[in-house]
């Protein structure tokens, strides 16, 4: 399907027609010139399909939604072959669960029809590089001042070796914002240049103008591994910082060697999503990567990864699909009301089982399969009878 990546846009009614393999250069090259965009995801090597499956935590998604709240309707190929058009009045079913089924979707989808976005006018970035030593007050602060942060404004750190041409573990607390004006901007960065933690910083660029194509090129730069091994894990939080900073440290004080890094990302939710499978945010989003080119220490990051996050369960909400490590640590994924209608809907649209569901799945998520299939069973023994 990689050869899947064409885009078509109407220019007048800000909407595109999207092929599962695109990637967010082939969108982007087609929308900026018209002074639109699109909240695609930041990592350049993702296909917009992926993406848009699991959610789509994108550019600007704290002021529109996850991504695919934009998804205006899909084209996919069902179970028994055939090629259908899906929105929220026809196949409506194939609708709800694209949006966040991630890698348990029962079809392939083949064309997203999305809703664009006119491209903001006051974008700017600030980021400063702080010791490692300032992470305790820089989450603390984080967790009494996010809630004020205008939703244009994205907020999040890396924590890794090797940033800035520092050795040692630093933090690269950055803001990112796509704000209506110039103004609006500067206020969400005045509000960070404020923060006493922000004036020990090693060093830093703050009020930045900048375009668009700035900012994905600063983390194509940073995200475009592609080629190495990969052990990811995260998890959602509302939990106090004070109990998860023991764990953090903890993070930290085992990193593996850069380009690894632990990604935290103040989300601060303000709206409940829409009528959709995707259902899982809440104020903090925390991942953890461990990345090399070595694989005699791939059974050394799995663990790490999984340990490091399994540790933060008594603190956590779920995890996020993108990111998961359903495999080694399965966690809920959405919530429980929509993966029993989600699985309602599989054992309708693929009761064959053609299409796999997702690896693995937490024990309150096997708990609703089995009860699902005893009820399903008890209705095809009622009906031989």
């Amino acid at each position: 399907m990689g050869k899947m990546n064409a885009v078509k846009i109407d220019v007048g009614k800000r909407t595109a027609v999207v092929q599962t393999a695109a990637h967010r250069v082939d969108l982007n090259n087609v929308l900026l010139p018209h002074g639109l965009m699109f909240p695609a995801g930041h990592c350049p090597s993702v296909g917009i399909g992926g993406f848009l499956l699991q959610g789509g935590f994108g550019w600007n998604s704290r002021a529109w939604g996850v991504a695919c709240e934009s998804v205006l309707a899909i084209d996919v190929v069902n179970a028994e072959g055939e090629l259908i058009h899906a929105d929220n009045k026809q196949n409506s079913d194939y609708y709800w669960a694209a949006r966040g089924a991630g890698c348990g979707y029962f079809a392939i989808a083949t064309h997203f029809y999305l809703e664009l976005k006119p491209l903001p006018k006051g974008i700017m970035s600030s980021r400063y590089i702080l010791p490692i030593e300032c992470l305790d007050e820089l989450f603390l602060t984080l967790e009494q001042t996010a809630h004020k942060f205008p939703r244009s404004l994205e907020v999040g750190c890396f924590i890794g070796r090797d940033q800035d041409g520092f050795k040692e573990p630093t933090i690269a607390f950055y803001g990112d914002a796509l704000a209506e004006s110039e103004d609006e901007a500067r206020y969400g960065f005045q509000l960070l240049d404020d923060l006493p933690v922000v004036k020990k910083a090693h060093h830093s660029t703050t009020f930045v103008p900048c375009t668009l194509a700035d900012m994905l090129k600063r983390f194509d730069d940073l995200l475009d591994n592609a080629g190495l091994r990969y052990e990811a894990n995260n998890f959602w939080t509302d939990a106090p910082m004070k109990h998860l900073l023991p764990n953090v440290h903890n993070i930290v004080n085992n990193l593996p060697p850069a380009p690894s890094h632990l990604y935290l990302f103040w989300w601060y939710p303000d709206h409940k999503p829409s009528d959709m499978a995707f259902s899982m945010q809440s104020n903090v989003w925390m991942s953890l990567y461990a990345i090399g080119q070595d694989p005699s220490k791939d059974e050394a990051n799995h663990k790490y990864v999984i340990d490091s996050i399994k540790a933060m369960d008594p603190y956590s909400k779920g995890t996020q699909l993108a990111d998961e490590n359903l495999f080694g640590h399965p966690a809920r994924f959405m919530q429980p009301k929509n993966f029993e209608r989600l699985e309602k809907m599989r054992n309708k649209h693929d009761p064959r089982g053609r299409f796999f569901g997702h690896p693995r799945i937490p024990p309150e998520f096997e708990e609703i399969k089995a009860k699902l299939n005893y009820q399903e069973g008890s209705k095809m023994k009622a009906a031989r009878l």
